[in-house]
């Protein structure tokens, strides 16, 4: 919406020029601690679904994911991230996190996406973020402390 400062009693609110509308909101959230040692996508909890009402919406996907971790143990762990739509992964999150080449512990990392997606369908359609450690070898975690992720869906129509 823009505001119309014509009249002189107040604003009126005029329509945006472009026409697109958010016809609906989705979003979730999970704090459950979620630990990984293997180089193999794993679900992180943080998971919502949404029908579009018309093959022509798009979706925007907002997450924050948070209380990522890398445990102590061996230099070369690291959290991968990557965000899904049902089994497509449609690009990373974030790769290493936490990565140092130290077997230091990092803890209470964030990360986070808005990425808009052309599902083309009107069946519904699950979006969720999945992890893996860079090596098969300590481990990593999200929502570590039970700290508490999110996911946001809007259908964005023509």
């Amino acid at each position: 919406m823009v505001a119309d400062s014509s009249q002189a009693t107040g604003l009126k609110w005029a329509a945006a020029a472009s026409g697109s509308k958010v016809l609906q909101v989705v979003s979730a959230t999970t704090n459950t601690t979620v630990t990984n040692s293997t180089n193999t996508y794993t679900d992180t909890g943080l998971t919502a679904s949404i029908t579009p009402s018309a093959t022509t919406s798009k979706v925007l996907v907002i997450v924050t994911q948070n209380g990522l971790q890398k445990s102590a143990g061996n230099a070369g762990n690291g959290l991968d991230m990557s965000l899904f739509r049902g089994a497509t992964n449609l690009g990373n999150i974030n790769s290493a996190a936490g990565y140092s080449n130290t077997t230091l512990l990092f803890t209470a990392m964030s990360s986070g996406i808005a990425y808009l997606d052309s599902p083309a369908t009107t069946s519904s359609t699950t979006y969720k973020t999945q992890f893996k450690n860079r090596i098969t070898a300590a481990s990593v975690s999200v929502q570590e402390g039970n700290e508490t992720s999110s996911i946001v869906l809007l259908e964005i129509g023509a």
